[in-house]
């Protein structure tokens, strides 16, 4: 059936019923929400294919009012498991028909929009801390550099000239330092690049470092489209997560890369057509639950270290509209090596069109 291209559009999921509450549409979100597609599904019945904790009699009764009526804490049965939600019921008409029209809230959706939300806002107070943390770090650094360069006009000879010129020189070495590491590095130029060879970059830096053999595990979508970033700052968040895996698992450890694409996403408050999703997976000890919702922050870390590694690389992908989302998990697809996950890091980014960028 025809429908308005702001149905189709929205993000809350839409399932159209007939008077015999048969599926007339779904829209996007609908078909990513319960595994179907329109054609798929269409013209079966609704409570055939998702057995609901709500009667026919229900809608039957509904469908002759004309307001409009909520149903909270709903458990629906899906292609995907079993989703808690919200359904708001309306009358819908169109082309002289009736239509019974849902509206599928899941409160998953919802918690992850507030959990990015408070992401974000983690970030922006990280960053305030970070520069607060450099500005330190480069007071002293600033007065060591003085001191040496007086040193040098109070006792001119070639000796003091030695040891003064090595002070200057590490002091603008460190100075230079926290500014790559701990201040916003200055704009990159973006360009469309895949996102596999970051990975693989990153990767192999990681591996060089490593004092045991890590297993890598590669689950990757080889038909992810291209991304517009700033190579070197998101392949530097990558490198961050990385690291942080394999300092995580033992020496028998293992570690899953796994992409894929996701459609009509929502990342803090914006809806994207379609994220590309990086999951780093690793079997290690696991985040303490009591860390793990400020494990963003700068100095917070679960392994002896100084914690600015994930706090760095959430900035620089928050920086591309993107986030990162932290979750300690009980099995994925490492258990095919009897190995249980513990811990994944989902980084996401917004896939920005070639043809779109022309005109940015």
């Amino acid at each position: 059936m025809p429908v308005s291209l702001s149905i189709n559009s929205l993000v809350t999921a839409i399932i159209l019923l007939d008077n015999k509450h048969h599926i007339a549409y779904l829209n996007q979100s609908a078909e990513q929400l319960l595994g179907y597609s329109g054609k798929q599904i269409r013209d079966e019945s609704f409570f055939e294919l998702v057995k609901g904790d709500f009667d026919q009699a229900l809608l039957d009764r509904f469908s002759q009012q004309q307001n409009t009526a909520l149903l909270e804490e709903i458990e629906i049965k899906t292609s995907t498991g079993v989703l808690t939600t919200n359904i708001v019921l309306s009358n819908y008409q169109k082309e002289n028909k009736q239509y019974t029209l849902l509206e599928l809230q899941s409160n998953e959706h919802h918690s992850r929009i507030r959990k990015d939300i408070e992401l974000q806002q983690q970030s922006r107070v990280s960053n305030h801390l970070i520069k607060n943390l450099a500005h330190e770090i480069k007071n002293p650094l600033g007065g060591i550099k003085g001191a040496a360069q007086l040193l040098e006009r109070k006792l001119p000879s070639q000796f003091s000239n030695k040891y003064s010129q090595i002070i200057i020189r590490e002091s603008d070495r460190l100075s230079q330092l926290v500014d790559r590491l701990l201040l916003p590095s200055k704009p990159e130029e973006k360009s469309f690049i895949n996102t596999h060879i970051l990975i693989e970059q990153a990767l192999e830096l990681v591996l060089l470092q490593q004092k045991h053999p890590i297993q890598i595990i590669k689950n990757y979508d080889p038909s992810l489209p291209n991304l517009r970033v700033s190579p070197g700052q998101i392949q530097q968040a990558l490198l961050n997560l990385i690291k942080n895996a394999a300092e995580a698992i033992s020496s028998d450890g293992a570690i899953e890369i796994r992409t894929r694409i996701i459609h009509q996403h929502t990342i803090g408050k914006i809806q994207h057509r379609q994220v590309i999703r990086i999951d780093i997976l690793d079997n290690g000890s696991g985040i303490p639950s009591s860390l793990i919702k400020d494990i963003f922050f700068p100095t917070i870390s679960g392994k002896n270290g100084t914690g600015l590694g994930l706090s760095i690389a959430q900035s620089l992908v928050q920086r591309h509209g993107g986030i990162i989302e932290v979750e300690n998990l009980e099995t994925s697809s490492l258990d095919q090596e009897k190995r249980s996950a513990k811990t994944c890091f989902s980084l996401y980014l917004p896939v920005e069109k070639e043809n779109d960028s022309k005109h940015t």
